[in-house]
């Protein structure tokens, strides 16, 4: 008979529940795909690499780093009982030191009055409006200022004192370095909250559930870096928070030891406030494992129950979106799409806004890939630190499932790109992570507005996410399976005659390897050896290309054609690489073949 070919098209991702002739129907999708990314541009890429970002650990031992958050063209990471920054991860600089540094002359305060009355001050020339200043052990900002002896605060004093030493809130890294160490004592899954305000970078406050809310700002001014850094203890803040973010011009804080069930928001505009008019705290009956700002409202995820919180400005609306299920974990709720994923019981969800006014739709997105959560996750949740990202470039949620009693090589993941599909429908692809160590991670933008993502394992350095050909120094063994191919009629022989491969290269790469395999992988069959797919090289681009390393003439998806032999009723293919060479797509695949007669 006379040669035949079909042409399928690497779309789809991950689908692990599919029936085998369900899947004859959807050729484009993949039975394993470890260390691919389903790409917004179409086809399977495989993922890239990860290394550390400088080469020191922030306090130079391999305590673990319990939170990453880019911040003030640096990184601030949480380790051990302090907190780092660093602009290129081989210095790093404690800064949860106190910062408060001593002024001109001593000053008296009255308890009830916001006067500050000074003695051989110079209010005018060392203090400005909105300064943060100490005395007697209380904190203020500087309201006003009528002269060198006399200034108001934000607040009343609570008590009086005399002939008392002023201090205000800002130290170089001369001072820095000889500040007292404020100790965040067992720190442990950090959260950040990043309050815009009027200062230059804004202002970081982190909670971890043991200590006070922490509040750092950083300023540039050239070559000099300007820190600042205190516990917020007064104002009634809540005292061991392990959940904040910020909404309606409010730092909202939850997650209380004492108060698990409890959302505290600070006074508008004032993030260190709790005692304002426009402050206050809600009980929502079950314990808050995430506060999630999404569009007008803030989402409150508990571990039975999910809720809505609106109108913070007149009276709060707290309304129940459902009673139903609950979040596993809050590390797993990110905003993408128009939507905010979650973790619950049965696999990963949506929160999405309807056409409908304050209207909210629950929605299951990780039907495809449900063995992974059954039989890697909910079994050892025991052992599992969750942690996920969006990274926006690739339209991707990551999430990862960081196993305590796993090596690194071994650690797992997934990756759901969301994608519309033909019909409009909003959909995502998944695949997986193997040999990503990702235990605490966190996606933000530079200064030049590039997104930027890191991730930290247990040895106690920050990695930069996302970059290079490698895991650490290591090889990315990337697999892609497709699912059987019936061509059509799984009733008839065929005989493969020769496959192309539609293979984007992004750099040279020899060492992709092909295994067909027939008839479900029946043993009883004849089965093919792997096959060498032969060398990848970039297409040359004018003004970029490199002599010797791109191809001249070059199409940008090359058709890698390979003999095959054997045959079967149904087949597939399996394309792996293990190694630390350039990533590299599938787009999709031409199998020729002979058909025979039906058996």
């Amino acid at each position: 008979m006379a040669e035949q070919g079909v042409s399928v098209i690497c779309e789809g991702g991950l689908d692990l529940v599919g029936s085998t002739h369900t899947l004859f129907r959807t050729p484009g999708v993949a039975t394993e795909l470890q260390n691919f990314e389903s790409s917004i541009h179409g086809g399977y890429r495989r993922v890239n690499g990860f290394a550390k970002f400088g080469s020191n650990q922030p306090n130079g031992s391999t305590n673990n780093v319990e939170g990453i958050f880019r911040y003030a063209k640096g990184v601030v990471a949480c380790q051990g009982s302090n907190i780092y920054y660093s602009t290129d991860g081989s210095t790093w600089t404690q800064v949860n030191k106190n910062t408060y540094q001593s002024k001109t002359g001593t000053v008296a305060v009255s308890s009830g009055s916001a006067t500050i009355t000074g003695t051989n001050t110079s209010f005018s020339s060392e203090f400005a409006v909105g300064d943060d200043i100490r005395i007697n052990g209380e904190e203020y900002n500087v309201l006003s200022i009528a002269s060198n002896t006399s200034m108001a605060v934000d607040e009343n004093f609570i008590s009086s004192a005399s002939s008392q030493t002023i201090y205000k809130n800002g130290a170089t890294a001369g001072q820095l370095s000889s500040g007292s160490t404020v100790a965040r004592t067992n720190q442990s899954n950090c959260q950040f909250a990043l309050y815009e305000g009027e200062s230059q970078y804004g202002e970081l406050y982190i909670t971890d559930g043991i200590n006070e809310i922490a509040q750092l700002k950083i300023e540039i001014s050239g070559n000099t870096y300007t820190y600042y850094f205190k516990e917020i203890e007064a104002r009634s803040a809540p005292s061991d928070p392990s959940l904040c973010t910020i909404f309606a011009e409010r730092l909202i804080v939850a997650g209380q030891s004492s108060n698990p069930q409890v959302i505290a928001y600070s006074t508008r505009l004032i993030p260190e406030d709790f005692t304002g008019a426009s402050a206050g705290t809600i009980d929502v009956g079950d314990r808050i494992r995430a506060v999630k700002p999404f569009r007008n409202k803030l989402i409150i995820f508990c571990k039975d129950s999910i809720y809505q919180l609106s109108n913070l400005d007149s009276t709060p609306v707290l309304s129940g979106v459902t009673k139903n299920i609950g979040c596993l974990d809050g590390n797993t709720v990110q905003e993408i799409g128009g939507d905010l994923i979650f973790l619950s019981p049965d696999g990963l969800r949506t929160i999405a806004g309807t056409a409908r006014i304050d209207d909210i739709e629950l929605s299951s997105i990780s039907r495809k890939i449900l063995p992974v959560f059954r039989d890697d996750v909910l079994p050892n949740l025991a052992t599992i630190t969750f942690s996920s990202m969006v990274v926006r470039e690739k339209s991707q949620y990551r999430l990862f499932y960081f196993d305590t009693t796993k090596s690194d090589s071994t650690q797992k993941g997934i990756i759901g790109t969301f994608k519309i599909s033909s019909t409009g429908a909003a959909v995502y692809e998944w695949s997986q992570t193997v040999g990503i160590p990702a235990k605490r991670v966190h996606a933000g933008t530079d200064e030049n507005n590039s997104e930027v993502l890191y991730h930290a394992s247990e040895d106690g350095y920050v990695y930069s996410h996302d970059t290079g050909n490698n895991f650490g120094g290591s090889n990315i063994e990337a697999i892609y399976k497709t699912p059987d191919l019936d061509y059509g009629d799984a009733g008839v022989r065929k005989t493969l005659y020769y496959l192309k491969t539609s293979i984007r290269a992004e750099g040279t790469n020899s060492n992709l390897k092909l295994l067909p395999r027939f008839d479900f992988e029946d043993n009883n069959v004849p089965q093919p050896n792997e096959i060498e797919l032969g060398a990848l090289a970039q297409p040359a681009a004018f003004g970029a290309a490199l002599f010797g390393t791109a191809v001249f003439g070059q199409t940008l998806f090359p058709q890698q054609r390979t003999v095959l032999a054997g045959s079967g009723f149904t087949s597939n293919f399996k394309i792996r690489s293990t190694d630390t060479a350039s990533p590299y797509t599938v787009s999709g695949f031409y199998v020729d073949f002979i058909p025979g007669g039906r058996i």
